[in-house]
């Protein structure tokens, strides 16, 4: 530490020593001078940087066994001294520390002129301790008593050697400050050059826009907190601190985080949550001891590659929440197996993912001890690049939050790979069951799936009944699979035998016809069946139809009931149905996983209707809008007069008509889950039976809805309304309806 210019010179051991003798010959004395300890020998080394602020150990242990001495001899004084002189005796000198004194018109030390007596309080408990703490203080600056608070003037000290006081050959140097929530805007340079035994310097929720340079003197400090700030580059001081282990500056206006970055190789934790990077530096993977980063709330497209960041083999915690990541992971180098050895924690939540890995050439990344993968609020499907090659190698994650992505089934990896997993979050996803094998995970206690369209919503059941009855399903369907297959081998083997018997004499009238699974199995590459006539029902599902041929209509013979045009690309109702007979017998039709935009309940032309269509499914489509006629300006038809179910959940309808019911007045059933409706009008609910408005984006809930008396079942999960609570929704309809009920009567 540089040499103050403003110091005077310490008093030297010398002077001790003519004070000890000046005491030692006081008429007041009764103690031999023999008895006075001696003193050790002086040290021979001094410590530089400690000059200023401390006296070398010999003068400590010499003042100490003045201490005892004077000690002594105010015992054997005050035996001897009458009351009067003993009144006299306790009155001492003052030393330097003590010199200050309290004012009892002013205790805080507001007058001017006077000491802030309660920050001197501070800077003496400091001196002992090593610790100053001046957080929540409303400083708008560091005052000048603390940066010259081992300052010491020679010609006002005055040794006493009964004060049990503190003196300045006893102080501690300051190894920690803490200026906290305050409104200071700059700090002096003074702070490398006073303090430079700082360990920890904590300046949070300040108004600091820089740092002095001389704090890259503070060669001891090891944690450095500067969060909420104001700070928009990284201040170059700080890669000069090559022991800092602990360095915050989140929520500050940063936006890059420089190569420099490296020169902090014993670097720990690095919290950058709440700023504006957009780019982090690749020697970013230089930071070997590096255990946690955060990254969180801030503008990242895009992540070092990962042949940067696999030399970060300490890494324990990569936080990214909210970025505006495409892709998790980017390789352009060579491929092979890249490995983060201590990652346990990947918090990627509300990013822009649609994969997880890019490589230039093929590689495997593993994570072998990551136990929490927080994927939520992206675009991943289990079709999303990287994604089951990523828990194929992560066998020991506990936790796995998928939800608000695009996956419409559960992927085999998570039931096969993730054994040790006990916490399950696919809620808002396109799931259409909960897989029974769900059951195999032995460990799973928390299973969340609200939002999703469901077939079969679990209802009023615990969390723990739901992976029970999980666990039973699974057991029936082993052994239900285990009996299929056996009678697949007794069919196989039958089949067989009967090609043997062929082979060596054909006679037509005891040969036996294969069946159809059996021709199945000889032949696999046997030409398309033609379509299914059973049970009423026409199915021309997956064929990646854009426009219904006549043709494939013109060989019916006998009109279906049912009508299968799911997983094609409609983007209407075929015309063709309206041509033809079918039209008019038609009872279900289903149009799911097809591109239809809208749909039309009323119509012009008499011919375009479905005057016996009962059940509509158009779920999976683009539909934005629900198109009708004017009922009091235009006359036209109703398209699905006798419509009763009507499902067009999983699409982009922003609203509901409000007069639903006068353009489908027999619908008792209406699932629209999982669209953007953000409003319900009370009349557009009348007469339904079984409503499904979950997952949308309503904001309020009409009370007005508990007086419909026909309504059964009423599924309003994941929506923004406050009211009811959640408690009230999860036990049922009943308790809903009669929730609003109270409200009307209030």
């Amino acid at each position: 530490m540089q040499k103050r210019s403003s110091l005077q010179p310490r008093p030297t051991k010398a002077s001790m020593l003519r004070q000890q003798g000046q005491q030692q010959t006081s008429p007041r004395s009764t103690t031999p001078v023999s008895s006075t300890p001696t003193l050790p020998p002086p040290t021979t080394t001094t410590n530089k940087r400690n000059s200023k602020v401390q006296a070398s150990e010999g003068i400590r242990a010499f003042m100490a066994a003045q201490r005892a001495v004077a000690a002594q001899r105010k015992k054997t004084t005050e035996k001897e001294e009458t009351p009067q002189e003993n009144s006299r005796s306790r009155i001492r000198v003052m030393t330097g520390a003590n010199r200050y004194s309290y004012d009892d018109n002013d205790p805080f030390g507001m007058g001017e002129q006077k000491p802030n007596l309660k920050l001197q309080t501070l800077i003496r408990q400091a001196k002992s301790s090593g610790k100053l703490n001046l957080a929540n203080r409303h400083l708008d600056r560091v005052p000048d008593e603390v940066w010259s608070m081992y300052h010491v003037d020679p010609n006002k000290i005055v040794v006493d050697f009964s004060s049990t006081d503190d003196a300045w050959y006893d102080s501690t140097e300051l190894n920690k400050l803490i200026i906290s929530d305050n409104s200071i805007t700059d700090i002096d340079e003074r702070l490398g050059q006073e303090f430079g035994a700082l360990t920890l310097l904590d300046c949070r929720n300040n108004q600091l826009e820089k740092l002095p340079e001389s704090l890259r003197q503070l060669q001891q400090l090891t944690v450095l907190h500067l969060s909420h700030n104001q700070i928009q580059t990284f201040p170059e001081s700080i890669f000069d601190l090559e022991r800092l282990r602990d360095l915050d500056l989140s929520h500050n206006q940063l936006t890059v985080v420089p190569p420099t970055i490296k020169r902090l190789g014993q670097l720990e934790t690095l919290d950058l949550n709440d700023n504006l990077i957009q780019e982090v530096a690749d020697e970013i993977g230089h930071l070997v001891k590096l255990r946690k980063l955060y990254l969180n709330q801030n503008q990242l497209v895009q992540l070092p590659l990962i042949h940067h960041l696999k030399n970060l083999k300490k890494l324990e915690e990569l936080h990214l929440f909210k970025n505006q990541l495409r892709v998790l992971f980017v390789q352009e180098e060579t491929g092979g197996a890249i490995e983060l050895p201590s990652l346990s924690r990947l918090d990627v939540r509300q990013n822009n993912l649609a994969h997880i890995m890019e490589w230039g050439k093929e590689s495997l990344l593993s994570l072998p001890k990551l136990k929490e993968m927080l994927l939520a609020m992206n675009h991943l499907s289990q079709a999303s690049i990287g994604f089951v090659s990523l828990l194929k190698n992560t066998p020991h994650v506990q936790t796995l939050d998928i939800s608000s992505n695009l996956f419409s089934e559960i992927p085999d990896a998570v039931i096969h790979d993730l054994s040790q997993l006990q916490r399950l979050d696919v809620s808002a996803n396109h799931l259409r069951q909960l897989r029974n094998d769900l059951g195999q995970l032995k460990h799973l206690q928390v299973l969340s799936w609200e939002g999703n369209p469901l077939r079969s919503a679990p209802r009023n059941v615990s969390m723990a009944e739901l992976i029970e009855s999980l666990r039973s399903k699974m057991v029936l369907d082993q052994q239900e699979q285990g009996e299929e297959q056996e009678e697949a081998h007794d069919d196989h083997a039958a089949h067989h035998a009967s090609a043997a018997a062929a082979s060596t004499t054909f006679d037509p009238t005891t040969t036996k016809v294969p069946s159809s699974s059996s021709m199945d199995v000889v032949n696999p590459m046997h030409s398309p069946a033609p379509p299914k006539r059973a049970s009423g029902t026409l199915d021309l599902s997956q064929k990646r139809l854009s426009e219904l041929d006549p043709s494939e209509l013109s060989s019916i013979t006998t009109h279906p009931a049912t009508l299968q045009l799911h997983h094609n690309m409609f983007d209407t109702i075929p015309m063709a149905l309206f041509d033809h007979p079918l039209a008019s017998t038609l009872v279900a039709l289903d149009l799911d996983h097809n591109r239809i935009k809208t749909l039309s309940l009323t119509t012009l032309e008499n011919t375009h209707v479905f005057p016996s269509l009962q059940k509509v499914s158009l779920s999976n489509n683009r539909i934005t809008t629900l198109s009708f006629h004017d009922k009091e300006k235009d006359s036209f038809s109703l398209v699905f007069p006798q419509l009763i179910e009507l499902n067009i959940s999983i699409n982009q309808l922003t609203q509901l008509p409000e007069n639903l019911r006068d353009y489908l007045p027999r619908l008792r059933t209406l699932k629209a889950n999982t669209n953007r409706i953000d409003k319900i009008i009370p009349q557009t609910l009348e007469g339904l039976e079984i409503i499904d408005l979950g997952n949308n984006d309503i904001g309020q809930l009409p009370p007005e809805i508990g007086r419909i008396e026909t309504i059964r079942e009423l599924i309003l999960y994941g929506n923004r309304f406050r009211i009811p609570r959640p408690a009230v929704l999860d036990q049922g309809t009943r308790a809903v309806l009669e929730f609003l009920r109270r409200r009307l009567q209030n």
